[in-house]
């Protein structure tokens, strides 16, 4: 059974700071979904049950299938440079990136994509494998002023598995996506807000290697 007590959570913190950059199932669902955001004098919205351009669309799912691949790469030798360039194409240098049950309380924030790279390969040190299947991306586009182009705010949910290295433990975690990204300078997409909300977590014993 899924467990949401936080109590029973707190050995898992570091652990699940690899769920923040997506893993290596990318499965794509429906295309838009109305949502609010804190940024700054949004002008244009699309409308509630639209999709955006299926280019601008593709362009955030590379986002999710870059970082989905440098996360689920880290635990295996001679992946850091990958991945790190793989974060570097994905999250502009001042992004804001957290995990937690409550977004005012993260377990942690870090900033721009060679800081999140440090805590993900840490934080996913003490596995053999990490896999995390993503699906039902949503996007909304609003107009910013200018030159400050345009934003998207994405939401995606997460089932990630964690194979320990030490015994034959295994931990399923349910997650849900929050993301903000910026098109900026020559129509680049970049993630510059993202946080892991935790919906819930289990532990198992696996039976295959």
């Amino acid at each position: 059974m899924l467990d949401a007590d936080r109590s029973e959570l707190s050995t898992h913190v570091v652990g699940r700071r690899g769920l923040i950059a997506g893993g290596a199932g990318l499965f794509v669902g429906a295309t838009a979904l109305v949502a609010s955001s804190d940024a700054a004098a949004a002008e244009v919205e699309t409308s509630p049950g639209r999709p955006v351009p299926a280019d601008v669309y593709a362009d955030i799912c590379q986002l999710k299938a870059n970082y989905v691949t440098a996360t689920d790469s880290l635990p295996f030798p001679d992946s850091g440079d990958r991945a790190l360039a793989l974060y570097r194409a994905t999250y502009a240098e001042d992004a804001q990136v957290s995990a937690g049950y409550d977004p005012a309380a993260p377990d942690f924030l870090v900033h721009g994509p060679d800081e999140l790279f440090q805590v993900l390969q840490a934080g996913l040190a003490p596995f053999r494998a990490s896999q995390h299947n993503v699906g039902v991306i949503h996007v909304s586009l609003s107009d910013l002023s200018k030159p400050r182009g345009q934003l998207a705010i994405i939401t995606a949910h997460v089932l990630v598995t964690l194979v320990s290295i030490e015994g034959l433990g295994l931990t399923r975690i349910v997650a849900t996506y929050h993301d903000e990204a910026q098109r900026r300078g020559r129509g680049r997409w970049q993630v510059t807000k993202s946080f892991a909300q935790y919906l819930a977590t289990e532990t198992a014993e696996r039976v295959l290697p």
